[in-house]
């Protein structure tokens, strides 16, 4: 998943929902399944009822879990913290004892007897602590408005019980309809039941309950849902298609025999700013097997919405191939009381976001240019974050410290880690072989079903390529040896020069570096002062070393800590701003103030970046065109 601020949430991330079958089939129940039962109708102090009712059970005791931590999150979650009031009862409706032994588990007593265990589930948007969970993995309750519902946050599982079937039940407001890949057994205005294999599929499905905002379209073999909820609701579903079913297009042409995805399915859950503001501005998506749930800000204009889904749909399609495809047995069997991590996340996420921005400039979606700014951004990324650590033992570690605080860098480093990769595959191969090859090959062995060994898998690479790429993995993968990302763009016939660089808003000199810095002046006042300026601010007039007072009429409080929420808040709708905008910046320069108004356009800079060489030998050229366009 992505981190930090506004803008870099766009390059997240990671999870998912789906849509629900009309189908009417049989309903009868099974005894040997769990029935877990969501009132969503009785919304109590922004709670939801939950009731679970196990198979007969043999043994005396038995213990009850909510998740700690669930796939594609990587940290603890600890969603226990939004269970109140746990009960067990027996068929007469005697209560039994329940110990709760700690945040996520609870004991009960006379299991034998065990009909149900009752509970309030608090939603993750503004229950205790909430804003330390991901949006996209949470739950909101907005009582007969919308609920997302990512379930391992409210339905838990039974010791030793997570393999058998899971009947769910959900009563909901008729003017709410549900959108989820979780197989529905029969849909009616207030009361739709779905079945779930095994625990796994609770988690892997989630369900986004709003009012009929949805569009679904066949590409050959994959039928694609798309389900939008737009508080303004200015955000149609059906406006999104073109762009999405463009990507998809690609995305499986790019695939090839690797991606046999019978649907897919994009739940995307705006928000106001303000509301998104309690959780720092995150923004981005949670990878499910067949969907994905997407959280962005409803205020973005369509052309930003369009081109940030595009950019985080394709990351969370491309998990198909894996962890879908290609998975541990780590995965295969996951634990989510216990956090036992795979070795490969420079696989799982590294290999997902590589692909998702190398098949935009290989299948035409973008120029050659905005690829090298997206390597080169990756590479200015991951020098923030720990580049000696050993990328095999920082995933094994990673919900722990020192890993934990290092995991942005899956989406930077990881990357990278697979463009190198797939340039020494290149290299060594003429050009006919590179990761994405790999990738099929080890599709093709495994799939959905069957996992590898975690151990193992570096050393199969290996054997199915060149020792250089063992050499690469030892030194720099399983090793802590930095990379020296000059000599593989060298191989390519790449260099770094100067580059018109467009800017992701008006707050920017560069994409990482806002054009104002806190300086403290001579009286220790802290002032925002002018360090670099883009187009749109150098049109208006704006100078270095001007101090920057406000915007839009809107002045800056106090410059510290206590006030970064007022200050985000002025600074967070430039993001959501359209070419034609028109804004003005307050400045002071030489002591007095003044007020420049301008229009955002195309806010760009000058900045060093990766150019071809124009000397390269023929060699690198024919690299580099394979590299992106075999």
């Amino acid at each position: 998943m992505t981190l930090s601020s506004v803008y870099n949430s766009f390059l997240a991330l990671i999870v998912a929902v789906v849509f629900a079958s009309c189908s009417s089939l049989k309903t009868g129940t099974n005894p040997s399944e769990i029935q877990a039962k969501i009132d969503l109708i009785n919304v109590q102090d922004d709670q939801v009822f939950i009731e679970i009712t196990p198979p007969k059970l043999k043994q005396n005791e038995i213990v009850f879990y909510i998740p700690q931590i669930v796939p594609g999150t990587y940290e603890y979650s600890n969603f226990g913290r939004f269970v109140n009031r746990l009960q067990a009862f027996d068929k007469k409706g005697n209560a039994l004892e329940v110990t709760a032994l700690d945040e996520n588990s609870w004991r009960i007593a006379g299991a034998k007897k065990l009909d149900k265990i009752t509970y309030w589930a608090n939603d993750t948007f503004d229950g205790p602590d909430g804003s330390q969970i991901y949006p996209m993995g949470g739950t909101n309750f907005e009582k007969d408005s919308t609920y997302l519902l990512n379930l391992h946050s409210i339905i838990g599982y039974f010791e030793d019980l997570k393999e058998i079937p899971y009947r769910l039940e959900v009563h909901s407001p008729d003017t709410l309809k549900p959108f989820t890949s979780l197989p529905a057994i029969s849909a009616s205005d207030r009361k739709d039941v779905f079945l779930a294999q095994r625990y796994f599929h609770i988690i892997d499905n989630p369900i986004l309950y709003s009012a009929p905002n949805a569009v679904s379209f066949n590409l050959d073999a994959i039928k694609v849902n798309l389900a939008i909820y737009s508080p303004s609701g200015k955000h149609k579903a059906e406006a999104y298609q073109p762009a999405i079913q463009e990507m998809m297009v690609a995305q499986k042409k790019f695939l090839g025999q690797a991606n046999n995805t019978k649907r897919y399915d994009i739940l995307l859950h705006l928000m106001d700013m303000e509301d998104l503001q309690y959780f720092g501005g995150m923004m981005g998506a949670l990878e499910h097997h067949t969907s994905t749930t997407v959280v962005f800000v409803d205020d973005m204009q369509p052309d930003e919405l369009t081109q940030s889904l595009v950019d985080v749909v394709s990351h969370e399609f491309f998990h198909t191939l894996t962890p879908l495809n290609i998975h541990s047995e780590e995965i295969h069997n996951f634990e989510y009381n216990k956090a036992i991590m795979s070795q490969h996340l420079w696989m799982y996420e590294g290999t997902t976001e590589y692909f998702a921005n190398l098949f935009q400039i290989n299948q035409g979606l973008i120029d050659t240019q905005d690829f090298y700014g997206r390597i080169l951004e990756k590479v200015d990324y991951s020098r923030r974050y720990d580049d000696a650590l050993s990328f095999t033992e920082m995933s094994a570690g990673i919900v722990d410290e020192p890993y934990a605080s290092n995991y942005a860098n899956v989406y930077q480093k990881g990357a990278l880690i697979n463009m190198c990769l797939d340039l020494i595959i290149r290299e060594q191969s003429g050009g006919e072989k590179g990761i994405l090859w790999v990738m099929q090959n080890l599709a093709k062995k495994y799939g959905t079903e069957k996992p590898f060994n975690d151990s193992e898998l570096i050393d199969e690479i290996v054997a199915m390529t060149y020792p250089e790429v063992g050499t690469f993995f030892t030194t720099h993968v399983i090793g802590s040896t930095p990379i020296d990302y000059a000599t593989y763009f060298t191989k390519a016939g790449l260099m770094e020069g100067e580059i018109n660089s467009p800017l992701p808003g008006i707050l920017f000199q560069n994409k990482q570096m806002p054009f104002f810095r806190p300086q403290a002046n001579s009286k220790g006042i802290v002032q925002y002062v002018v360090t670099g300026l883009n187009s749109t601010l150098e049109a208006m007039g704006v100078q270095l070393g001007d101090i920057f007072l406000g915007l839009n009429d809107q002045r800056f409080p106090e410059i510290k800590a206590e006030n970064g929420d007022a200050i985000n808040a002025i600074f967070s709708p430039t993001f959501m701003w359209g070419a034609n905008k028109e804004f003005s910046v307050i400045l002071e320069r030489d002591g007095q103030e003044i007020t420049l108004q301008g229009t955002v356009g195309e806010p760009s800079a000058v900045v060093q970046g990766l150019v071809e060489n124009p000397n390269a030998p023929r060699a690198a050229i024919d690299l580099r065109n394979a590299w992106m366009f075999n």
